[in-house]
C-alpha cells in the first residue's frame, strides 16, 4: 500500500534575477515512492523555448519531468509550427521527487528561474488526483517526443512501462486502444520478425517490463515440426542450360548474390565504401550509423590493396552467401571465393585472419583448428562474436563465414548434390537469366531459403534473440535510472527490488540471459548484441508450451494461405554512359513461379498489362503510371489509369516548417498533378462534393483548400495551380506504348531541373528538424535518468549500438549557454542555419549521384517482372573499374527503357486532345464550406 502524508503548499522562494516582473507558481505533495510536483512560470520577460525547458533540483531529487504548454498551446503548436518558430509564454513542469526536505529548483527556460517548494501533506484523493494529472502530462510528452523526433523510441517505451508498473498506473485510454487494435495475423507477425521491425522490438521490451514475458515458463516440449510446403510448379521438358562452377558449392537453403569476376564485386565494395558501408544514404540523411564494417570485422576479412590490384588475377568468381539477412543481430553469412591460385589466396586470406586474431586479443580472441566433415576448419572467435571466422576450402573453393552449421553443409555437397546448382528451380531460374547476360551481379532467393526463414527453428530463435536485445537493453536503461535516483545498480537483483526491472528478470526458458562482463552486458547464450550466434548454430530442441503454440499458428496459415513459396532472383548490369563516372545500372527482378493467392489484395489492385498508357506532359520531371482497379477490396471500382505528374517549374526556396498549415502550403506548392482515365476509380473516393464548385463549361471546377479539378473526355485531373492544369491537361492523351506495364515510372535528372533548390529545401528541413532531434535526445537523458551531460553522447551511442551523425554534416559539440543556461549539445552546422534560406554548401543526398531513372512492372500469370535502368554519377575519387561502354552495347539490354515511350503514328493519326486549350485560368469563386446551424436544443435550423 502506497503510504503517504497529508499536504499543503508552505511557500515559494523566488530567487533569480529578472523575474519580478513575471509568475512562478508550484505545490508539492508527498508520497511513497515518490511525491509530485508540479511548477508553473508565466510572464517573463522573454518568451520561453518549451525544446529547451529543464528542470535542476539541487540534490537530484526532481524526477521523470514533463514539461506542457497546456491543451491549447500543443493545438495552436501542431497548427502553426514548433516552439522554434512559435515561442510561448507559460510553461508547466509536472515532475516526481523523494524526501520531505525543501525542493531547491532551477527551471530553465532555457534562462534560469530559481525557486524553492517545501512540500507538506494532503489527503489521499488529492494525491492521487495530482499522481494521475502528472502521468497523462508525462505519457504525453513522450507521445510528442516521438513525433518530433527520429530516435528509437527506447527510452520513452522503458520509462513510461517502468512507471507504470512501478507505480500501478494504466496506460492511457488510447495507448490501450492502439493495442487492442494492434493485433497482426501469425504470418504478419513472422514478417515483421524477420524484417526487424522496431515496433516488436519497442513491444517486447514493453512486454517484458511490465511482467508479461516468459521467466519462469518451462521449455519442456519438443520441437514442433514445420509447415508442409507445395514444390514450386516448372514446365515440364526444360532445356538443360549452362551453370556456373560455383552454383555447385551453395547449398540449396543459402541465398546466393554472385559477382561472377573480382572486379564486379569490386565495385560494390567501392560504392558502399563511397557512402560509408550504408547504402540507404544515397537517399537518406541519417542521424546515426551501426558499425559499418561489423560483418567484415567478424569475418576477419579486410580491404586491401593486393585485392585491388591482383584480385581478378587470383580470384575467378566470388559469390556473397548465407542462411539469413539479420545483420542487426548477427547474420549466418559468408563469402566464396573460386581461386585461380589456390596458394597465394590461402595465404593472403590466413595473413588477414592472424591480423584480425591480434587485433582482438585483448577481447579475448582465440584461434582454433576444428574437425568439421573430416576436414581442418580454422576458427577464430572472441568470447562476444565480434571475430567469428570459419575458414575451409574445398579444392579451388575458399569459404569464410561466421556459421560452423554453414561449413557443414559447404562440405557435405557431393558432386554437387544438395546444392542450388542441381536443383531443377535453379534450372529454371537460369533459363530465365542465362550466364551469356554477364550480369555484373545475379542475386537469387530460392524457394528453399524462404522456407528455412519461416521454419520452426527460424522463428522460435528469432523470437527469442529479439527478447534476449530486449534484455540487454533493459538491464542498461535500469542501471541508468537507478544512478539518476541514486539507488544501487550492481545487480539486476537489486534493480527487480527496486521496480526497475520485472520480477525474475534474466531467467528465459532457454538458459539465457543477460550478465555483465567488465564494461559490456552481453547474452549468456548468444554472446554480444550485435554479433549474436547465428540462429544454425543455435540449438533449439525443446520449446516452451507458448512458443509451441504460435509456431502451430503460423504453420495453419501458411498451409492454408500460402502454400509455397516463390523464389526470386534479380540481374544487375552496369555500362558506362561517358568518360566522367556517369554509369547506367540496368536491374531485372523476377518472381517466377508465382503463387497469387499469398499476395491476396495487394496484387487484385493492379488492373491487367495494358499497352495504354497517358502521353506525359511536357516538362514532366517525375511521372508515375498505373493500370488499377477496385480488387478485393473495392471491387465497384474497375480498370482505369491513374497517373502522377511533377512538373520542372521554379518554386519558393524557403525552408518549410512543421505546422499543420506548413504542411499544406507545401502541398500547395508542390508543381504536380494526379489523375485519371477513363474514370474517376480511386479518385471517386475523395470528397468532392465536400462544398465543391459546379464545373464550368471547360470542366474546372474548385474543391475545398485551394484544389482544382479539370475533367472531360474521360480524364479527370487534380492540382493546386490552376494555372498548371490549364497548360498540362491539353497534352494528355491516351497513347500506344511499345510495351505491355501495370506499373511505369520515368524522373528526369533532378540535379539540373528547376525544382532544384526546392528539392533542396525539403531536405535541409528534414535534416534540420532530426539534427535538432538529436541534441534534444542527449538533453533528455540528462533531465529523464541524471545521465551527466557531457557523458549523454557515449550513452547514447550505447544504448543505440550505433553512433551518433548529424544529419547536415556538422559535428556535435558541448556549449555553453552564455545566458546562464545549462550546457548543451549542438552541431557545428547550426552556425550556418538561416530561418528562410538553405546554406548554399548544403546538397542534398540524392542530387549528389541521381542523374535518372525508368522502370515498369509487370505482373501477368504465375510472374511478376521489374526492369529499372538508373542513371548515376559516381564519386570522381572511386576506384576505376572498366566498363564496357553503353554505346557500344546498347542493343545488349533492348535500346534502353520503352515502358513510357509511345509508338510512332503518322501525323494525320493524330487525334484531337480530350482536353481542349483554354485561353485563361478559370475564375471561379472558392468553395465555402457551411456547417449546420444548432440552435440551444440542439436541432438544426434548417
Amino acid at each position: 500500500m502506497r503510504h503517504f502524508a497529508i499536504v499543503a503548499i508552505i511557500g515559494l522562494f523566488l530567487v533569480a534575477g529578472r523575474t519580478a516582473e513575471g509568475r512562478v507558481e508550484g505545490e508539492a505533495l508527498l508520497g511513497r515512492p515518490f511525491g509530485v510536483a508540479q511548477v508553473s512560470i508565466t510572464g517573463l520577460d522573454v518568451a520561453i523555448d518549451v525544446n529547451r525547458v529543464a528542470i535542476e533540483e539541487k540534490n537530484g531529487r526532481a524526477l521523470y519531468p514533463a514539461a506542457t504548454q497546456g491543451v491549447f498551446g500543443r493545438l495552436i503548436g501542431q497548427i502553426l509550427g514548433g516552439p522554434t518558430e512559435r515561442p510561448a509564454a507559460g510553461v508547466t513542469i509536472y515532475f516526481l521527487f523523494r524526501g520531505e526536505q525543501p525542493l531547491e529548483l532551477t527551471v530553465y527556460t532555457p534562462q534560469p528561474v530559481s525557486v524553492v517548494v517545501q512540500p507538506r501533506a494532503d489527503n489521499a484523493r488529492r494525491f492521487d488526483r495530482d499522481l494521475a494529472t502528472w502521468w497523462r502530462h508525462y505519457n504525453s510528452f513522450w507521445r510528442n517526443e516521438r513525433a518530433d523526433d527520429n530516435q528509437p523510441p527506447i527510452v520513452a517505451t522503458y520509462l513510461t512501462s517502468m512507471l507504470s508498473q512501478r507505480l500501478g498506473l494504466d496506460p492511457p485510454v488510447m495507448e490501450r486502444l492502439q493495442a487492442k487494435t494492434a493485433a497482426n495475423s501469425q504470418t504478419t507477425q513472422a514478417l515483421e520478425l524477420m524484417l526487424g521491425m522496431e515496433r516488436l522490438r519497442q513491444e517486447a521490451l514493453k512486454q517484458t517490463m511490465l511482467g508479461r514475458s516468459d521467466f519462469g515458463e518451462m521449455a519442456n516440449l519438443p520441437l514442433p515440426p514445420g509447415p508442409t510446403w507445395l514444390p514450386p510448379a516448372f514446365p515440364a521438358g526444360a532445356a538443360v542450360t549452362e551453370i556456373e562452377p560455383m552454383a555447385l558449392h551453395v547449398p540449396a537453403n543459402w541465398f546466393y548474390v554472385r559477382f561472377g569476376t573480382f572486379p564486379s564485386y569490386l565495385w560494390l565494395s567501392h560504392l558502399l565504401d563511397e557512402y560509408s558501408g550504408d547504402i540507404s544514404s544515397m537517399v537518406t540523411l541519417r542521424s546515426y550509423a551501426g558499425p559499418d564494417e561489423r560483418l567484415q570485422q567478424q569475418l576477419g576479412l579486410e580491404d586491401n590493396v593486393l585485392g585491388d590490384l591482383l584480385g581478378e588475377h587470383i580470384i575467378a568468381d566470388v559469390a556473397l552467401v548465407g542462411r539469413d539477412t539479420f545483420g542487426r543481430e548477427g547474420a549466418a553469412i559468408g563469402m566464396i571465393f573460386q581461386a585461380k591460385n589456390n596458394r597465394i589466396l590461402g595465404n593472403d586470406f590466413s595473413e588477414q585472419r592472424k591480423r584480425a586474431l591480434a587485433r582482438e586479443k585483448e577481447n579475448g580472441a582465440t584461434a582454433q583448428t576444428l574437425q568439421i566433415g573430416g576436414r581442418d576448419v580454422s576458427f577464430y572467435s572472441t568470447p562476444d562474436n565480434r571475430l567469428r571466422s570459419f575458414y575451409v576450402t574445398d579444392g579451388d573453393f575458399h569459404l569464410v563465414a561466421t556459421s560452423r552449421a554453414m561449413v557443414e553443409q559447404f562440405l557435405s555437397l557431393s558432386d554437387g548434390g544438395g546444392s542450388i546448382g542441381k536443383s531443377a528451380e535453379f534450372q529454371f531460374v537460369r533459363q530465365a537469366m542465362p550466364l551469356s547476360r554477364n550480369d555484373t551481379a545475379f542475386v537469387y532467393f530460392s524457394s528453399a531459403f524462404f522456407e528455412g526463414l519461416f521454419s520452426p527453428q527460424y522463428q522460435i530463435e528469432l523470437q527469442r534473440r529479439m527478447k534476449s536485445v530486449t534484455d540487454i537493453e533493459l538491464l542498461m536503461l535500469a542501471r541508468l535510472a537507478a544512478r539518476g535516483e541514486q539507488i544501487r545498480s550492481d545487480s539486476a537483483e537489486n534493480l527487480a527490488a527496486a521496480g526497475l526491472l520485472p520480477r525474475g528478470f534474466g531467467r528465459r526458458p532457454d538458459g539465457s540471459g543477460p550478465v555483465i562482463r567488465g564494461a559490456q552486458i552481453v547474452d549468456a547464450l548468444r554472446g554480444g548484441r550485435g554479433t549474436f550466434t547465428p540462429i544454425p548454430d543455435v540449438a533449439v530442441s525443446m520449446v516452451t508450451p507458448g512458443e509451441a503454440e504460435r509456431v502451430q499458428a503460423l504453420n495453419a496459415q501458411l498451409g492454408s494461405q500460402w502454400r509455397r513459396m516463390d523464389p526470386l532472383f534479380v540481374g544487375i548490369q552496369r555500362t558506362a554512359l561517358d568518360d566522367k563516372g556517369r554509369e547506367r545500372i540496368v536491374i531485372d527482378g523476377n518472381i517466377n513461379p508465382l503463387d497469387q493467392s499469398k499476395y491476396g489484395w495487394v496484387l487484385s489492385l493492379l488492373g491487367p498489362p495494358t499497352r495504354q498508357m497517358i502521353s506525359p506532359a511536357q516538362g514532366d520531371v517525375v511521372s508515375v503510371q498505373a493500370a488499377l482497379r477496385g480488387g478485393v477490396l473495392l471491387p465497384r471500382i474497375g480498370p482505369h489509369q491513374m497517373f502522377v505528374g511533377l512538373q520542372d517549374l521554379p518554386r519558393e526556396t524557403s525552408m518549410p516548417g512543421s505546422g499543420l498549415l506548413q504542411t499544406l502550403n507545401l502541398l500547395r506548392s508542390t508543381p504536380g498533378y494526379i489523375g485519371s482515365w477513363p474514370a474517376a476509380g480511386f479518385l471517386d473516393l475523395l470528397p468532392f462534393n465536400l462544398g465543391g464548385s459546379v464545373a464550368d463549361a471547360n470542366g474546372f471546377s474548385r474543391l475545398p483548400f485551394g484544389l482544382w479539378r479539370r475533367q472531360g473526355g474521360g480524364f479527370s485531373v487534380l492540382a493546386f495551380d490552376p494555372q498548371l492544369l490549364v497548360d498540362v491537361t491539353p497534352q494528355l492523351r491516351v497513347v500506344e506504348s511499345e510495351i505491355e506495364a501495370q506499373i511505369r515510372l520515368h524522373v528526369e535528372d533532378l540535379s539540373q531541373s528547376k525544382i532544384r533548390p526546392w528539392i533542396v529545401g525539403l531536405y535541409y528541413q528534414r535534416g534540420l528538424t532530426a539534427s535538432a532531434g538529436n541534441a534534444r535526445f542527449l538533453a533528455l537523458l540528462e533531465q529523464q535518468m541524471h545521465v551527466p551531460i557531457d557523458q549523454s553522447k557515449t550513452t547514447m551511442e550505447e544504448l543505440l549500438d550505433a553512433k551518433l551523425l548529424c544529419p547536415l554534416g556538422g559535428e556535435y559539440q558541448l556549449v555553453e549557454d552564455l545566458n546562464g543556461g545549462l550546457k548543451s549539445w549542438q552541431s557545428t552546422a547550426w552556425a550556418k542555419r538561416n530561418s528562410t534560406r538553405v546554406p548554399e554548401d548544403f546538397q542534398a543526398p540524392l542530387l549528389k549521384w541521381f542523374r535518372g531513372l525508368d522502370g515498369h512492372l509487370t505482373s501477368f500469370g504465375d510472374q511478376i517482372t521489374t526492369r529499372i535502368e538508373l542513371d548515376m554519377q559516381r564519386n570522381p575519387a572511386a576506384p576505376k573499374v572498366e566498363l564496357p561502354n553503353f554505346f557500344n552495347l546498347g542493343n545488349l539490354f533492348g535500346g534502353g527503357q520503352k515502358a513510357l515511350k509511345a509508338k510512332d503514328k503518322a501525323k494525320d493519326e493524330e487525334l484531337p486532345p480530350p482536353l481542349p486549350p483554354v485561353k485563361e485560368v478559370p475564375r471561379i469563386e472558392a468553395p465555402k464550406l457551411e456547417l449546420p446551424k444548432v440552435t440551444s436544443g440542439g436541432r438544426d435550423t434548417e
